[in-house]
């Protein structure tokens, strides 16, 4: 992604980390009408450039998004190794996507990971329902038939997946580096969640 000059004080995985912490502390105010989506995809681009204090001008922050989500999905491909587990996966438990965004951007990213067409698929864009929004969970859960008690919470945000997946009776399993133990499960990637549920 050669959006920015990323300089020795910090890489783009600094970057892109900072990025996600803002977008947590921002989709509140999305959830309470205070902000669109548009304006959250701007407002978490100026303030992570400030953060680094970058330089730069409007136009690169409206331009930032479609710049970086092309980036993205440019570097996005099946993963064999990670499709065969989560085919594997399937054979004993039942499994949907749940996700905020767009929804056109968020059917790509699935196709691109080779997810098409194998598992449910929620996007709030086509629900009208966001996560951490309790009614989002309540939705899949209803439609899939899924009971609580016997369902897992898989997700990379405390605030959007876990957190609210906990305030519904869901067993949670978190996956990055927060090193908060609030989930019931924590994981460092992908790979070592099915590694565990794969034994």
């Amino acid at each position: 992604m050669d959006l920015i000059d990323f300089q020795d004080e910090f890489s783009i995985d600094d970057f892109m980390a900072k990025y996600r912490e803002v977008d947590e502390q921002l989709w509140p105010l999305v959830h309470e009408g205070k902000m669109t989506i548009e304006q959250l995809r701007e407002e978490r681009v100026r303030q992570v450039l400030d953060y680094y204090a970058i330089h730069y001008k409007e136009n690169f922050v409206r331009l930032f998004f479609d710049i970086f989500l092309t980036a993205l999905l440019e570097e996005i491909e099946v993963d064999q190794n990670l499709l065969s587990k989560m085919l594997e996966l399937s054979q004993n438990y039942n499994i949907a996507i749940l996700s905020n965004g767009e929804s056109g951007e968020q059917r790509e990213k699935i196709k691109r990971f080779g997810f098409e067409n194998l598992f449910p698929v929620y996007i709030s864009a086509e629900t009208g329902l966001t996560k951490p929004d309790q009614a989002a969970f309540y939705n899949i859960l209803d439609k899939e038939g899924f009971d609580r008690e016997a369902t897992l919470m898989v997700g990379d945000l405390l605030e959007h997946d876990i957190l609210p997946a906990q305030k519904l009776g869901l067993a949670t399993a978190y996956i990055g580096h927060d090193d908060k133990e609030i989930a019931d499960k924590t994981y460092e990637s992908i790979e070592d969640f099915l590694e565990d549920f794969l034994k």
